[in-house]
């Protein structure tokens, strides 16, 4: 049996946020495994396996050194995932494109979670290593190039990018991959608007990763987490990446999401039988 240490920022203590590794962590101790979370850099425990759930768009290098303690460390490639450094929408001022152009926040999750922790440290009294983010509400959708206001250009925190929307005559689609190790579970979902969140979901289905979205998986060293991505005209475009996905909204009360946890929870074999 491995000794599991979740490694988390300090200013995630009592955050109460669901993540997915929480779940995976319940059926690994079934299975005999120590599960710990350690949060902050300071005294960290000896263990066999990290495993990094530092919910901030980029890792601060204090968190980045606590990763050579470890014999193997899950996502310790993934530092930072900002998307600029993986979108293939990004578009700059001066670029030909002629179609409608969609706004977003350049860090995960809108934002919202560096600026959350950002102010739990600050209202603890400490200096925060997390730097201010831009957050969104919602991701504009304009016409044209030409529409973007001069202040989004200039606010290195916002990217501007194609709006190349998988649809049909039944609606939007985002594709969502979740994976850990070997194991995975991939599905597309219908929605009536092109900016889906979990609440706009009217139909989902199991669908295959193209190789294209598994060769990102690779370029960016990630582990586990989640990808989101389309495909339209049939060519995939990977969207926004996730090293500390939550687990989805009707979790507790469907009991075949909740069991569907069971199999990327199956992929920690694959990093204990690694050499």
């Amino acid at each position: 049996m491995a000794t599991i240490i979740i490694l988390e920022h300090l200013m995630q203590e009592g955050f109460d946020h669901p993540y997915i590794v929480y779940a995976l962590a319940e059926r690994w101790r079934t299975q005999g495994h120590e599960i710990l979370i350690h949060y902050g850099t300071g005294d960290p425990p000896p263990g066999d396996i990290a495993i990094v759930n530092i919910d901030l768009t980029v890792i601060p290098s204090a968190y980045v050194r606590l990763f050579d303690l470890y014999p193997r460390v899950i996502n310790g490639a993934t530092t930072d995932i900002s998307k600029r450094g993986f979108s293939q929408l990004v578009l700059e001022r001066d670029s030909d494109w002629t179609g409608p152009v969609l706004i977003k926040t350049d860090a995960h999750f809108d934002g919202r979670i560096d600026r959350r922790l950002r102010q739990r440290a600050i209202d603890a009294g400490q200096a925060p290593d997390i730097p201010l983010s831009v957050t969104l509400k919602d991701y504009p959708i304009l016409r044209s190039i030409a529409e973007v206001p001069p202040k989004v250009w200039d606010n290195h925190g916002l990217i501007v990018g194609k709006f190349v929307p998988e649809q049909d005559e039944h609606g939007y689609y985002m594709r969502v991959w979740v994976f850990f190790g070997d194991q995975e579970r991939s599905f597309r979902f219908r929605a009536n608007i092109p900016n889906i969140k979990s609440h706009h979901i009217q139909k989902r289905e199991a669908v295959a990763v193209p190789q294209e979205i598994h060769n990102w998986r690779r370029r960016l060293g990630f582990d586990f987490g989640k990808f989101d991505y389309l495909m339209p005209h049939g060519e995939p475009m990977l969207i926004d990446t996730n090293r500390t996905p939550g687990t989805p909204p009707d979790y507790v009360s469907k009991p075949d999401v909740s069991a569907g946890m069971g199999i990327p929870s199956q992929g920690l074999d694959s990093f204990l039988n690694s050499n």
